[in-house]
């Protein structure tokens, strides 16, 4: 017969396995894709506007790199720019081996909320949305993020003024996942976004072990002091449109629980919404 202290252990042991199991961050890659019906069946008025969130909202990062134009031409003809660059740097063999089993996956908040049209778990249903035509297809996005409990997860935010549309997207945890999709077809005009690297840095103070020391790697770059610099980018230029707001009465605007790598579909009668969830 088990005795009130060996209960009371069992207990202490599984409360702190839950407690564990909160405080393990897990990376999901999101993709989701905007489409709209060229032919409209619905005699319905839609009187009634969306309701837009007016907190704890970010959007997604597109980061950006520049190139030093002079760093090419300033540096001595027997040297590259390369080698001028890191010629501080010096490759360390790592002498200690680990099975594949002791490798675990490094986790950087700082590729998190990247924007990126890169599409995978999505990819059949991208394909046929483009080439049925009873469809037009607006555009799709993915990237990776954490799921956070409801009251500390932000939405994603995401606007393109040419084609007319957004959506806010907020995933959290309860004791199930959860997605809550709040999109629309128009303009919404201004958006109070909190700032994206904030939210990120919160996460990074976590990962991080405060007990270690950091290991940082000093390096001196040798560039020229005064240079122009410019933008590298493989995206072709596009002119955004700034466009005025308009009614956002053509919505869809919805919460459900989800399970890792489901793929759902959100109708409306002008549009729909397809969002995936995979755990990474």
């Amino acid at each position: 017969m088990i005795s009130c202290k060996q209960l009371f252990a069992l207990f202490l042991i599984l409360v702190l396995d839950i407690n564990a199991n909160e405080n393990i961050i897990d990376e999901y890659k999101v993709e989701i894709i905007v489409f709209k019906f060229k032919n409209i069946e619905t005699n319905e008025n839609f009187i009634n506007e969306l309701n837009l969130p007016n907190r704890n909202v970010i959007n997604l990062v597109d980061p950006k790199l520049f190139l030093n134009k002079d760093a090419l031409s300033n540096f001595p003809k027997n040297n590259s720019f390369f080698s001028n660059l890191l010629r501080n740097i010096n490759p360390v063999k790592n002498q200690q081996t680990s099975s594949n089993d002791e490798i675990k996956t490094i986790i950087n908040p700082k590729n998190w909320y990247r924007e990126s049209s890169e599409i995978d778990k999505l990819s059949k249903l991208y394909k046929n949305i483009k080439l049925n035509n009873q469809l037009i297809y607006l555009d799709s996005k993915s990237w990776i993020q954490s799921i956070d409990d409801e009251n500390k997860s932000k939405y994603v935010f995401l606007e393109n003024h040419d084609k007319e549309f957004g959506f806010f997207l907020k995933l959290y945890k309860k004791r199930f996942l959860h997605l809550d999709l709040k999109a629309y077809l128009g303009i919404n005009g201004e958006q109070k976004i909190e700032s994206t690297q904030n939210y990120i840095k919160n996460y990074e103070s976590i990962i991080n072990n405060p007990g270690e020391a950091d290991q940082e790697l000093e390096i001196d770059i040798y560039l020229p002091k005064k240079f122009e610099s410019i933008e590298i980018s493989n995206k072709a230029y596009e002119k955004t449109q700034n466009k005025e707001a308009t009614i956002l009465n053509k919505f869809i605007d919805t919460k459900k629980r989800i399970f890792n790598e489901e793929i759902h579909l959100f109708d409306h009668p002008y549009f729909g919404v397809i969002v995936s969830v995979s755990k990474i």
